[in-house]
């Protein structure tokens, strides 16, 4: 080995060139100025850190550029897959063990590139620390240090407030500054106590507690399935398809109704919350991507809640494992008193055909009708139509795909749906044999779409610049069918988007049970805002809402 004075020299070159390409990172990733300059003083502080406890420069500049190279990558990937940029609070989000077993399952390569580079980076780290012969001044470090910290303080509030996690469509690539932003934001909600935006005060009268309900003729049975990734191709013009899957899309009224959703490619937790507690993730800021961890038994009139309010039986069929997430706490702290995961379900893997859900939801509804005169309240979550599409599902099924020259993703994704819709149809028919004195409510919903669209959207930028109102096709538009055996499905509201959050009140007047005050006051607002929740033009109401929910106890936002 070298002796310490080559070493040194070795070092310090070694960590210039390192800080040298991190910067350059940045200046090419960073476009905006101000959040450019952020990321720079937040990473010169964390190296400055680094350095006053070890004195070691070319080992903290390894761990800093690892460090930027990593949340560069890891936010890369996600958004990728989902949308949406690296958060803080992902690292407690999916450090568990049925999260990294599905990540494991369904997106190894991505968990093995994340393994290896740790692994790598740690090795880096370590012959670094070893041959690094640099001795720092604990007081310049700490100089150093003081001043990066200063500098951050300066330019957090002129960089402003983190992109939506949402509206992270673009080529920007800002991840690093948008990263660390996140470390403030999710401090910030935890220190205000209140995870939901509302209005400061509320000018009308706080609800009342939901009253007992008392249906006026024995309600339907009801069966809400979570169409995984599936939305109508149709809204794509270009798009090259089977037409037949179209009538799957649709209402007894025969119409497409057109569903506005809150994430694209991944993140299906974010449209359930939003369905069965009936409030905008929006609502929660870049944190309503964790919402489920945050309102675990803070929530009251739920979708569930309320039907067990009017004497349902509640079951849920999922197809990951308890834990996932946490969404089984969550399930159960919202009404349903039956969450059947993978395992208990007797599924061999997460990712079975639609059909293997259908067939333990079948055979549930059976049992309950024997033996009781209660409707049941069903709801499925399929996953056959998930990414990734870069693998052929069930190859030995010959469905049709897209058309001449159609992207393989899509044509996978294409094949996916055409089971769905085989499964769909073989579901109902088989609701028709067997329940033919059994009313039932059918209702179907897509959670995002696929990100085998994302060619056929418009630019990111563009999107990025219109509310999802405005943008067609919009990245998340999907769709609600509702369809009745042996039961007339009274009319369903027609606009020309409906807002997941007011899926659930659609789904109780469909089945012509009671509203609570606080279900009235979302039907006003529903149609008060065409449809639009978070997005409605009457803004000011919407938060009055969340203000009137929040004092009358329907949502401990604390």
């Amino acid at each position: 080995m070298p002796g310490a004075g080559t070493r040194q020299v070795i070092a310090v070159a070694s960590a210039l060139t390192l800080l040298g390409a991190t910067l350059a990172l940045l200046l090419y990733t960073e476009n905006d100025s101000s959040k450019l300059d952020l990321a720079i003083a937040v990473t010169a502080a964390i190296g400055c850190f680094v350095v006053l406890l070890s004195r070691r420069l070319l080992f903290a500049s390894v761990l800093t550029s690892l460090l930027i190279a990593s949340t560069f990558l890891l936010s890369l990937a996600k958004q990728s897959l989902m949308g949406m940029a690296l958060h803080s609070y992902d690292v407690i989000f999916y450090l568990n063990a049925s999260t990294l077993d599905f990540l494991w399952s369904d997106y190894r390569q991505y968990v093995i590139g994340a393994f290896f580079g740790l692994a790598v980076g740690g090795l880096l780290a370590v012959q670094a620390w070893r041959f690094d012969a640099t001795r720092c001044s604990r007081a310049v470090s700490a100089l150093a240090l003081c001043a990066a910290m200063a500098a951050t303080t300066w330019l957090a509030p002129v960089a402003g407030a983190r992109r939506g996690a949402f509206d992270m469509f673009d080529n920007s690539h800002a991840f690093v500054s948008s990263f660390y932003l996140s470390w403030s934001e999710t401090f910030d909600t935890l220190a205000r106590g209140e995870f939901m935006e509302a209005a400061a005060r509320a000018n009308m009268p706080n609800f009342g507690s939901a009253a007992k309900c008392a249906p006026s003729a024995k309600p339907p049975h009801i069966i809400l399935i979570h169409q995984e990734s599936l939305m109508p191709p149709s809204i794509f013009p270009t798009l090259e398809y089977d037409r037949s899957v179209d009538p799957f899309f649709l209402s007894d009224d025969h119409l497409l109704h057109k569903l506005q959703v809150e994430t694209y490619g991944g993140g299906s937790w974010i449209t359930e919350f939003a369905l069965l507690a009936g409030v905008s993730t929006k609502a929660f800021g870049n944190m309503g991507a964790f919402v489920q961890v945050f309102m675990e038994d803070k929530l009251k009139e739920t979708l569930p809640q309320a039907l067990a309010n009017c004497g349902y039986r509640t079951m849920v069929l999922f197809p990951m494992d308890n834990g996932f997430l946490s969404l089984d706490r969550f399930y159960k702290s919202i009404g349903f008193t039956e969450v059947l995961d993978r395992k208990a379900q007797g599924a061999a893997t997460a990712r079975e055909r639609d059909s293997f859900y259908f067939q333990n939801a079948l055979n549930a509804l059976e049992r309950h009708v024997k033996s009781s005169e209660r409707p049941m309240f069903i709801y499925i979550e399929t996953m056959a139509a998930h990414g990734p599409y870069n693998f052929t599902f069930m190859p030995e099924e010959t469905v049709p795909g897209g058309g001449p020259g159609m992207p393989g993703e899509m044509n996978e994704f294409l094949r996916r749906l055409a089971m769905a819709v085989r499964d769909g149809d073989a579901f109902l028919d088989a609701i028709e044999r067997r329940f033919s004195d059994e009313p039932i409510l059918v209702v179907r919903y897509g959670d995002h779409q696929p990100s085998a669209t994302q060619p056929f959207l418009a630019p990111w930028e563009e999107i990025a610049r219109m509310s999802a109102s405005e943008a067609r096709p919009s990245p998340f538009t999907t769709f609600y069918a509702i369809r009745g055996e042996n039961y007339a499905v009274p009319t369903l509201p027609d606009y020309e988007l409906l807002d997941v959050a007011y899926l659930g009140t659609v789904i109780l007047e469909a089945a012509r049970l009671p509203l609570s005050n606080a279900a009235q006051e979302r039907k006003r607002l529903m149609a008060a805002c065409g449809g639009m929740y978070f997005d409605c033009k009457r803004h000011d109401e919407i938060l009055a809402f969340h203000r009137r929910l929040i004092n009358s106890g329907v949502i401990n936002a604390r």
